[in-house]
């Protein structure tokens, strides 16, 4: 596994004082600034309530329940949040042909489940909560596999994919990331190719002797079931949110934002051919 190490004194702008690894491997780009506001097309932030247009120009609609939507107008409830379950929601994932979709449930702060939907039989299939209480999202289709993050609140926990053929479910061996002394948040990105994935987590907070926090993009081979690279740097800035895009087969993208008043706003551009 390789190792690539790099601090950042100050992420502000292109004249940022990093060390010559961080350069050959990472760019950091200011996104308050407003000559870089479109790299930010490419994140894009949770939000619900949204409709998804059907290649016939029916509509699957977000509303606590998932309704399909005729040409007409009407509505009709596909998948139901029981009544008593009042903090349960549905939410769309992805159209992963022309008849079915992936989708999780949100429940309360956690995750409350996930699955397919077949439009045209009506078929469900679900994949349940784990009995630690963390559950599996979907995350990316490619080719005949829905891959998924497992997670429980924030952190990561694991992966596995779906066979879209068969309905088979598989989970990777993620010990050499999960073994680690690092806490992975949130989902990983996938590859174009679905051979790799990308997971970024906190190495520790603001360190004693200069007051900086380190951070950790690890990319992981799906084929090899193992930590192929892992690329470490520092920064000033204690971030409380984050997204990776796996931009293409070279790079990956890393947002990562702060809450407050005057929020810094990052992008992360790591080159994982190096």
């Amino acid at each position: 596994m390789e190792t690539f190490t790099s601090d950042v004194a100050q992420s502000m702008t292109d004249d940022t004082s990093v060390t010559d690894d961080m350069m050959n491997d990472i760019q950091v780009i200011d996104l308050k600034l407003p000559e870089n506001s479109s790299y930010l097309e490419y994140c894009k932030e949770f939000s619900y309530g949204n409709e998804y247009s059907l290649s016939d120009g029916r509509k699957i609609v977000e509303d606590t329940n998932l309704y399909l939507e005729d040409l007409s107008g009407n509505k009709t409830a596909i998948l139901e949040v029981p009544k008593e379950e009042t903090q349960k929601f549905f939410v769309f994932g992805e159209m992963i042909d022309d008849n079915r979709f992936s989708y999780y449930i949100i429940n309360h702060e956690t995750t409350g489940g996930s699955g397919v939907y077949n439009l045209e039989t009506g078929e469900d299939f679900r994949i349940d909560v784990c009995e630690d209480h963390s559950a599996y999202v979907p995350v990316k289709t490619v080719d005949h596999y829905l891959y998924f993050s497992k997670g429980f609140i924030s952190n990561f926990t694991g992966i596995g994919k779906l066979n879209l053929d068969t309905y088979e479910f598989t989970e990777f061996d993620c010990s050499e990331l999960l073994d680690s002394d690092n806490c992975y948040l949130g989902s990983p990105a996938f590859s174009p190719d679905g051979t790799k994935a990308v997971v970024y987590g906190v190495v520790s907070g603001a360190s004693e002797t200069n007051g900086l926090n380190e951070y950790q993009v690890a990319i992981y081979s799906l084929t090899d079931e193992e930590v192929v690279k892992t690329y470490n740097f520092s920064s000033e800035y204690y971030y409380v949110n984050h997204q990776l895009v796996y931009h293409n087969d070279g790079e990956v993208y890393l947002y990562l934002f702060q809450y407050g008043d005057d929020p810094q706003k990052h992008l992360y551009i790591i080159d994982v051919t190096k």
